[in-house]
């Protein structure tokens, strides 16, 4: 059995995961997806800390399946830091592929530009979830504005992300399509899938599958 530390897409909370904390507690392992806390100044490894505290103590070597969901992505390699041996394998869903030192800005910076600037005509420093897109309205009217200092600050990558396992699933009709390229120049395991960017939300079954997947490839503790 593994536990599954879910860290969800930016504006949202564990709402983004739909169904698949569901399905993977079905399948029979534990799975922790707290609400962020947004407030001015956050970042991701105040969130990161956050998926600790959710996850909790006492877990074996190699047990922990991290997975990020496009903003969640640059959570996932500062959890494992402070999983330590626990962390056992990592998915990022259609997110942020970091190296030590990086943050969104950095990675998309023309993508950030854009929201700093609109963020300083309302004056109010905050990241908003820009157009609807393929979300349905439902749960378009549950986003909440999250503070620009989560997509600035630069992300620590460990010295046991290079160890573990890594999966990236790449949602084809998203716009993320050069953190894939990320994924496989950096040797990981690349599933791509045909949905638009909410892919825990439009097809919670094919995202708890590779997440399986992934907790399958767990290499055992020594």
């Amino acid at each position: 059995m593994a536990t599954f530390a879910l860290a969800h897409m930016s504006c949202a909370g564990a709402w983004a995961w739909g169904r698949v904390p569901d399905l993977l507690r079905e399948a029979g392992h534990e799975v922790v997806a707290p609400d962020f806390t947004l407030e001015a100044g956050a970042t991701p490894s105040d969130h990161a800390r956050e998926l600790l505290d959710a996850v909790g103590a006492g877990h074996s070597p190699r047990s922990v399946v991290v997975a990020g969901h496009s903003y969640g992505g640059l959570v996932a390699p500062v959890a494992v830091g402070l999983l330590g041996d626990a962390a056992g394998a990592v998915v990022v869903v259609d997110g942020f592929v970091v190296d030590d030192g990086d943050s969104a800005e950095a990675i998309h910076p023309d993508r950030i530009e854009g929201r700093r600037a609109e963020a300083a005509e309302r004056g109010d420093g905050l990241w908003t979830a820009g157009e609807p897109g393929p979300m349905a309205p439902s749960w378009w009217e549950r986003m909440t504005p999250m503070p620009l200092s989560a997509f600035e600050a630069p992300v620590a990558v460990p010295a046991a992300w290079h160890e573990l396992p890594k999966w990236f699933v790449h949602c084809l009709k998203s716009d993320f399509a050069s953190q894939a390229e990320r994924a496989r120049e950096r040797g990981w395991t690349v599933v791509e899938v045909d949905a638009v960017h909410v892919l825990p939300l439009v097809d919670p079954a094919r995202c708890a599958e590779v997440l399986l997947e992934a907790s399958r490839s767990v290499r055992p503790s020594p």
